[in-house]
């Protein structure tokens, strides 16, 4: 698989510029305040980089990456209520790609929820329900409701109003809520078995508090999904502030497998699976190798694609490609 499949650069190209103006309308003129790491709270972060405006830290204790000083959260809710560049994501990038990601990664990672369900807890009663937080176009919803028997309520949970009225066109289940503002009246008398979260941690202006209400929100033994970006990740380390995935205002946080675990620890849930299964680090870096001066990894990139596929696929197996996973329980 190469990024052109699910990104393709004409689509994603624009995407970034009107994410830039974007900074100009939503952040250029807000307050923004000191804060401590996502991960463990280290107040020591030391300034890795600065990109369109933000400043980016590392933690010392952790490494987990984040912009620090940041916005307050009414910024980022006004963003992503109603920005253009979260338009543009819900009636382009969506709808233009939705055919491949569907097949090259939603489904997969349906079967992969399906399968973790089977490894480590129960398949889901009439009484409870699989909540999708950040729902996006509801493809997810789909793909796992087909998997599930047909008297499992999937609810997808979706800010965004461009968003919420393409599930709501598809007859999903939505609640048109930012995550951190659902309560149990919500979810139409059922219990949360199994949440799910896809590349939404990166995104988010506290991610404590998202892991907290999850903690809040489900019971014993429910299980958590987790997909995100990591810091350890191949392409992230090499490409650093040149990365098209590190890009503000919509990717703020950036995990080291160290700080996701702590902040998982921290709030009552057990990490079942950790992994790495990402397939893009090489071809990412490849298509920006006239930015990279280390002469190993242009020797690295020079090589046929059976050695390069080779590399990727070490670097699933190490634990370093820039794509992370996360099954965790509530203890």
């Amino acid at each position: 698989m190469k990024e052109e499949d699910i990104r393709p650069d004409t689509i994603f190209n624009d995407y970034l510029l009107l994410a830039e103006k974007d900074f100009e309308t939503y952040f250029r003129d807000v307050p923004y305040y000191f804060g401590s790491c996502p991960a463990c709270g280290n107040k020591n972060g030391e300034l890795a980089f600065r990109k369109m405006g933000f400043d980016y830290e590392e933690c010392p204790e952790c490494g987990t990456l984040f912009v620090n000083p940041r916005p307050y959260e009414e910024a980022f809710c006004r963003y992503y209520e109603d920005s253009p560049s979260v338009r543009y994501w819900a009636t382009h990038f969506y709808k233009q790609t939705e055919t491949s990601r569907r097949e090259r990664l939603i489904k997969p990672k349906a079967r992969m929820v399906k399968d973790s369900i089977d490894k480590y807890s129960k398949t889901p009663s009439e009484e409870s329900c699989i909540i999708d937080i950040g729902a996006g176009y509801g493809v997810f919803c789909e793909e796992i409701q087909q998997l599930l028997p047909d008297n499992v309520l999937v609810i997808g949970i979706e800010p965004a109003k461009a968003l919420q009225e393409v599930c709501q066109n598809k007859e999903i289940c939505i609640i048109p809520k930012f995550f951190e503002d659902v309560a149990t009246e919500d979810l139409k008398g059922k219990r949360i078995k199994i949440a799910t979260s896809f590349e939404l941690l990166e995104h988010l202006h506290n991610p404590g508090e998202f892991i907290k209400k999850c903690s809040e929100l489900l019971n014993k033994d429910a299980l958590l999904f987790l997909t995100t970006l990591t810091w350890d990740g191949f392409d992230l380390q090499i490409l650093r502030e040149k990365s098209r995935s590190i890009y503000p205002p919509f990717h703020i946080n950036f995990f080291t497998k160290k700080g996701i675990t702590i902040l998982l620890e921290k709030w009552s849930f057990e990490i079942c699976n950790l992994e790495t299964p990402g397939k893009l680090d090489v071809d990412i870096v490849s298509k920006m190798k006239h930015e990279i001066k280390d002469p190993f990894i242009q020797l690295l990139l020079s090589q046929n694609d059976d050695v390069t596929m080779k590399f990727q696929t070490f670097l699933q197996e190490a634990k370093l490609s820039s794509h992370m996973m996360i099954v965790a329980k509530r203890k």
